[in-house]
């Protein structure tokens, strides 16, 4: 029989990605100069070094239930299927990287392999936005042979036709012949608010199904200023509100903004103004 779900409370939306509003009480000039140009935000992705998606860095908020089982309570649960779901920039494609072991990995190639959380060897991570995706019994072992104990489906809404049965397949392949795997897969809303098939539904409600909690932008700001000053920096709340408003909204993305932007103020022998961080994000572009 399929296991217990577990439906979290309502979701909590991050603001737009790379919004360009100002800084309350910086003025309309402002808010032209901190509108970012389309190529800002994946300037930053591509020359700000990007952390490791670990349990180590993930800022757990709302989450402690779900962490806490991902990273080492999923034996004492009977449910092998798990389902995550929240809004771009929750931090569930975070968390299966970190359930998996894969999120040490570099690239953004669709599959990684490494190990679990808990250790063991055979943790696989697979993006279902890549072109062609497999989603065939050869994702259940790894180059080797070795068979995969956690697989990672990410974005299950970007599925086609095809990928659905082949999905739906996957789920009745891993229950029957696959005792040892564990199958967490993601999707932006719960399993009953996808545009899917209605039997690839029922399979996506099997065992224990999540919301991943957003962070607040409160939280995400102690979040950068407590990073920082681990670093030994002061980022005062201005600069945090600016680079609120104007980073990608994951929170691993804006911890390595505070590292790119604490080098340049030490470079530059100069303190964490927002003046300093308007000059550094322009000698991104």
């Amino acid at each position: 029989m399929p296991g217990p779900t577990k439906l979290a409370g309502a979701p909590v939306g991050p603001l737009p990605f790379g919004g360009g509003e100002a800084v309350p009480g910086t003025g309309a000039g402002a808010a032209a100069t901190d509108r970012l140009a389309p190529r800002h935000p994946q300037g930053v992705l591509d020359l700000v070094p990007q952390p490791s998606q670990t349990f180590d860095n993930f800022i757990v908020g709302d989450n402690a239930e779900l962490v806490e089982l991902l990273r080492g309570g999923m034996q004492a649960v009977p449910a092998r299927f798990f389902y995550l779901w929240g809004p771009p920039g929750c931090g569930r494609s975070h968390l299966l990287h970190a359930a998996t072991g894969a999120g040490s990995g570099s690239g953004s190639g669709a599959t990684r392999a490494g190990p679990t959380a808990g250790g063991m060897l055979g943790g696989r991570y697979m993006d279902l936005r890549e072109p062609d995706a497999p989603l065939g019994i050869e994702l259940l072992r790894d180059a080797v042979g070795t068979p995969v104990t956690r697989l990672a489906l990410d974005n299950v809404d970007a599925l086609d036709a095809g990928g659905e049965q082949r999905l739906f397949n996957l789920y009745n392949t891993v229950r029957q012949e696959h005792p040892q795997c564990s199958l967490l897969v993601s999707g932006p809303r719960p399993p009953a608010g996808l545009a899917l098939r209605a039997d690839l539904v029922t399979r996506l409600s099997w065992g224990l199904t999540y919301q991943v909690h957003a962070l607040t932008d409160a939280q995400k700001a102690s979040a950068m200023a407590a990073h920082a000053h681990a670093r030994g920096a002061l980022i005062g709340g201005e600069v945090l509100d600016w680079l609120l408003q104007t980073m990608p909204r994951d929170l691993p993305t804006l911890l390595a903004v505070v590292d790119s932007l604490d080098c340049y103020s030490l470079a530059a022998k100069r303190p964490v103004t927002l003046p300093l961080a308007r000059e550094w994000l322009r000698s991104l572009g």
